[in-house]
């Protein structure tokens, strides 16, 4: 059964999360990576400057008592992380043809020599369109770089998805319907999730949820660029 991704460092930004998920109260306790508690302001600012992440989260009666702070790990040891098996580091793509909301076509065959950007989401996942306005900033980034392509793949069907468009503005890379059957080819189990290819369609970056994904995205991207 499909899961929509949800970091624990959402629900420490959002304090309306369904009552079923861990939510974050008024006692909820906050704590830096060396124990210095902090305020929930404190928190989410650090949270933002991608240096840190979130750690030893405390739960009682779906309700975060405390939560704390890690350094990020490096760069690199991201890149080389697969959150899915099936996206495992330097492991091939599956093949696909297929067609985006505009017409054209696209396949893996066709993309291979440029580093492809892979982005799994669809249109009621908030936190995908959260991070669309970063991602729509990075791939004009990129634009001028005809060895850099993204593409994104949406579970929503194409006229949807034409009308979603229509109403938010082009996200500045292109956008196709993804059937069921080559989501489970690409392991995709979380939304958003985030893939790099490198010149031989071989996976370099894997990464679900936005939190932290743009500073190694960018980076992930130059590194297969190389």
């Amino acid at each position: 059964m499909m899961r929509v991704f949800a970091l624990m460092s959402l629900l420490v930004v959002s304090l309306t999360a369904a009552a079923q998920r861990p939510r974050v109260t008024k006692a909820t306790v906050f704590t830096d990576a060396d124990g210095t508690v902090l305020s929930r302001q404190a928190y989410r600012n650090k949270l933002q400057t991608n240096q840190f992440v979130t750690d030893k989260a405390q739960i009682a009666n779906a309700v975060i008592t405390s939560i704390s702070l890690r350094p990020a790990p490096a760069p690199d040891s991201v890149r080389t992380q697969a959150v899915s098996p099936a996206r495992a580091y330097l492991t091939p793509a599956p093949a696909f043809t297929l067609t985006d909301i505009n017409g054209q076509s696209y396949s893996l065959a066709a993309l291979r020599g440029k580093v492809v950007v892979l982005n799994f989401w669809f249109i009621k996942c908030g936190v995908c369109q959260q991070e669309m306005p970063a991602l729509k900033q990075l791939a004009s980034d990129y634009r001028a770089n005809p060895a850099v392509v993204f593409i994104s793949f949406a579970r929503d069907e194409a006229e949807r998805l034409r009308r979603y468009i229509a109403s938010k503005g082009d996200f500045g890379f292109a956008v196709l319907p993804l059937p069921p059957a080559l989501a489970q080819e690409f392991g995709i189990e979380g939304y958003p999730t985030t893939a790099v290819l490198d010149r031989s369609g071989r996976y370099t970056y894997d990464k679900e949820g936005y939190v932290g994904n743009l500073r190694y995205l960018r980076q992930a991207i130059e590194h297969a660029l190389r």
